[in-house]
């Protein structure tokens, strides 16, 4: 028996079996929001684990041997015969060297440019800042002196940086004692997590598995899920020990309000965690924190056996790839679907009278369009505050048979879209409205002066819009302003 053969066969069974179990658990994710939120990113773990556990060659090695029945006829072409694709192996072994050798130089590259960025560390002596920092510390039970607190000129946003000697580093910025307590609730509860050690451990898989593309990819995958999910859970474990969990839509708008919007913000990878600039990911986490909140949670003897059972079953290749299992994570993940929808949602066309007695059509954007009508994207709107908040001005001069459609934004459920036109002629007619990013659309008509208060139910981008339906070279000259109200 060839041993580097041996070897080979044992990191691909590895990788197929692993594959499956991290499929399994994208089924079960619903099933642990309703009984733990917390088990989505405990079974993770442990799914990035079994990439190095040899559960499944264990199995394979078990079966040739003729301890348990089985076709053995596979077995015997791998254990017996692997002399007769070695040149496969070492095929498999040269893309292998070159994925690792890739994988080495860049993680070589990018930890000797943080190392040169922590150089310019100073250490923070703000008797405000490391007040508020020690404060977080002890509510967390982190130990005085475990992380250092420093300023460093070369950062535009709060990051935690390091696994052997761990920083929080904060910018050149001034913050107020409220965003200093969200800043380090975020970073220290990553710290809490060891999700940076998580980040390397799953580097070590990639560089492991490099000779299997496919499972290369669906790691890179895993990855961004590994990211995705230690941002959720820092979310919920600052506002859980901030004592702010009925206060979530303020600490998602802090966090926008400190994340840094130009295109050079440092985004979050293997070397840091950081508040990513990344709204896509912002909105997963907002979408994440709003069905935490509206599931009632098991208690926790059943989520330990939820997980022992998980970790117990993912040991076999059987339970990776059994239909009958699969069809119950199916089951598990239709009910939470149907448990998580939005209540009294109106069916695409179909008019629904709002609180203020104004109808409300709700169509799909392939409806709305006329005959030839021409889209106007606007990316940037004037923005003037008051006391009751920021509007965003509209100052239109919509052409006939023209939709003006306003640049995109962020509304959370619970939220509102308040927003109010006049029109140069009083006798004109129009449509005002909203649409989501996947074109659903809400909109009212109303002739001279109209406005309208959207209510939002679903964490969304959204943007607003004024159509002029005249086809006969009438134009509207709309005038006034919207805002999002979170």
């Amino acid at each position: 028996m060839n041993s580097i053969n041996q070897l080979f066969f044992m990191v691909l069974i590895s990788s197929v079996t692993s594959s499956l179990l991290f499929l399994v658990w994208r089924l079960l994710r619903g099933f642990f929001m309703l009984i733990d939120a917390r088990l989505i990113y405990k079974t993770l773990r442990w799914v990035c684990v079994m990439y190095v556990m040899p559960f499944g060659y264990a199995a394979a090695l078990i079966t040739y041997r003729g301890w348990f029945r089985g076709d053995i006829r596979l077995w015997k072409i791998i254990f017996v015969r692997s002399g007769k694709i070695t040149q496969g192996v070492h095929i498999a072994s040269i893309i292998w060297f070159v994925v690792v050798l890739v994988v080495i130089l860049v993680y070589l590259h990018e930890d000797r440019r943080w190392n040169r960025m922590r150089r310019d560390n100073i250490e923070e002596v703000d008797p405000m800042v490391v007040g508020v920092f020690r404060e977080v510390c002890e509510k967390l039970n982190i130990p005085e002196g475990k992380l250092k607190l420093c300023r460093n000129v070369l950062v535009n946003t709060p990051l935690v940086i390091g696994c052997r000697h761990p920083e929080v580093l904060l910018p050149e910025n001034d913050y107020t004692t409220e965003d200093l307590e969200l800043i380090f609730f975020h970073e220290l509860s990553h710290y809490k997590h060891k999700d940076l050690l998580l980040k390397r451990f799953v580097l070590i898989v990639m560089c492991i598995h490099g000779m299997n593309l496919i499972v290369l990819a669906i790691l890179f995958l895993l990855f961004r899920t590994v990211n995705r999910w230690s941002e959720c859970m820092a979310d919920l474990s600052a506002l859980e020990a901030s004592g702010n969990m009925d206060k979530a839509g303020i600490y998602f708008d802090k966090i926008v309000a400190l994340i840094p919007h130009d295109k050079n913000a440092r985004q979050d990878n293997l070397f840091i965690s950081t508040l990513s600039n990344d709204s896509t990911l912002l909105a997963k986490r907002m979408d994440f924190m709003l069905k935490y909140l509206k599931v009632e949670h098991g208690v926790k003897s059943v989520a330990a056996v939820v997980t022992a059972a998980f970790v117990i079953l993912s040991a076999t290749t059987a339970f990776a790839s059994g239909k009958t299992v699969v069809n119950l994570h199916n089951m598990y993940y239709q009910y939470t679907e149907e448990q998580m929808k939005e209540p009294n949602r109106p069916a695409l066309g179909k008019n629904v009278v709002a609180g203020d007695g104004i109808v409300e059509h709700y169509c799909n954007i392939e409806n709305l369009d006329m005959t030839n009508m021409q889209i106007v994207s606007l990316t940037e709107e004037d923005v003037s505050t008051c006391s009751e908040g920021v509007y965003y001005n509209v100052d239109w001069n919509a052409e006939a048979n023209t939709r003006y459609v306003s640049g995109d934004y962020i509304v959370k459920s619970g939220g509102a879209i308040a927003f109010s036109v006049t029109l140069s002629t009083f006798d004109d007619t129009c449509w005002i409205g909203i649409v989501n990013d996947v074109g659903n659309v809400r909109y009212v008509e109303g002739t001279g002066a109209l406005g309208h208060v959207f209510d939002i139910t679903e964490t969304c981008h959204y943007r607003v819009f004024v159509q002029n339906n005249y086809e006969d070279g009438t134009d509207i000259y709309a005038k006034g302003s919207f805002r999002y109200e979170n």
